[in-house]
C-alpha cells in the first residue's frame, strides 16, 4: 500500500517495532497491524533486540513481518530502530512499541494521516490521555520537567515519549540519534531544532495500556533521556533562558559505541 499525497505524488510507508522480551504482549500489535482492513503500511518490520524468549518466533508466525535479529550483547532501542529502517526504504518511517495493549485498527495510519496533512509537518506522535498519576514516570519525574526548562516550546507536548511516531526517512537518516532508550526525544527535539515547534503534531491515542517496569529499569531509562535531552539543550531556542549554558555532567557522557 502506498499514500497518496497529491496527485502526483505517493509515498511508501514501513512500520519499525523494536522488540525485547516481548513474546507475550507482540501478539496484540501485530494482530491488530497485519489485519487492520486500511492498511498503509508496505513493510512491518519487527527487530528482535536480543531477546531471550520467544519474540523472535513470535514475529515469524506473521508471515506479512520481516523479521530483523540483532544480538551483540548491548541491547539498545535506538539502535533496534536504526536497524528496522535501514531495512526499508520507504518514504516515511512509523514507529510503534510491542507492548501496546490498547492498540486499535487505523491509529497508526492516522500518525501517517497527519504527517501528511501539511507540508510544514515533519513529526507526528501519539497523544496518549493517561492521567498524571497514571501515566508514564519517566514522561512525568523526568521528560517534562526537563523540557519545561531547556525546551520551553515543547513544553505543551502531552507525551514527548511516546514511541509512536511518523517522520519523513530522508529527516530521519541524517539525524545523530543515540543507540538507547533516549532516541525517541532525541527524535522529537532534534526534527524541532530543524523544522520549528509548528512541524510536530500529536494524534490522540486514548488511555496506554503497557506493563509497569521496575524502578531498577526506569532508573535507566531516565538517566538516557536525560542524557539524549542534555546534549540537544543548546538548540537555538527563541524563548530559552540562561539555563542552556550549564554543561553536561561527566557522568552522562554519551557511551561509545563500537
Amino acid at each position: 500500500m502506498t499514500v497518496k499525497t497529491s496527485p502526483d505524488q505517493l509515498l511508501t510507508v514501513a512500520l519499525v517495532i523494536p522488540a525485547r522480551n516481548e513474546a507475550p504482549r507482540l501478539p496484540h500489535v501485530l494482530d491488530i497491524v497485519t489485519s487492520d482492513p486500511l492498511s498503509i503500511f508496505d513493510d512491518i518490520i519487527v527487530v528482535d533486540d536480543g531477546s531471550t524468549d520467544s519474540t523472535a518466533a513470535v514475529a515469524h508466525g506473521f508471515a506479512e513481518v520481516h523479521v530483523v535479529s540483532i544480538g551483540d550483547g548491548r541491547p539498545g532501542k535506538g539502535k533496534a530502530l536504526k536497524a528496522g529502517w535501514c531495512r526499508t526504504l520507504a518514504d516515511i518511517i512509523v514507529t510503534c512499541d510491542a507492548d501496546l495493549g490498547a492498540l486499535r485498527h487505523s491509529q497508526l495510519g492516522g500518525l501517517v494521516q497527519e504527517l501528511t496533512r501539511y507540508d510544514h509537518r515533519h513529526l507526528a506522535k501519539a497523544a496518549y490521555a493517561n492521567a498524571p498519576d497514571n501515566g508514564g514516570r519517566v514522561t512525568e519525574l523526568v521528560a517534562k520537567p526537563l523540557l519545561d526548562l531547556f525546551f520551553p516550546t515543547c513544553a505543551d507536548l502531552r507525551s514527548p515519549l511516546s514511541g509512536e511516531m511518523a517522520f519523513y526517512r530522508e529527516d530521519i537518516v541524517s539525524l545523530d540519534l543515540p543507540n538507547d532508550y533516549g532516541v525517541d526525544i532525541a527524535i522529537l527535539l532534534s526534527l524541532t531544532h530543524r523544522y520549528g515547534r509548528h512541524a510536530i503534531a500529536e494524534v490522540p491515542f486514548g488511555i496506554k495500556e503497557h506493563p509497569h517496569q521496575p524502578l531498577s529499569s526506569l532508573s535507566n531509562q531516565a538517566r538516557q533521556v536525560i542524557r539524549a535531552m542534555l546534549e540537544r539543550k543548546d538548540s537555538p531556542y527563541p524563548d530559552g533562558d540562561g539555563l542552556s549554558a550549564l554543561s553536561l555532567p561527566s557522568e552522562l557522557a554519551p557511551i561509545q559505541l563500537p
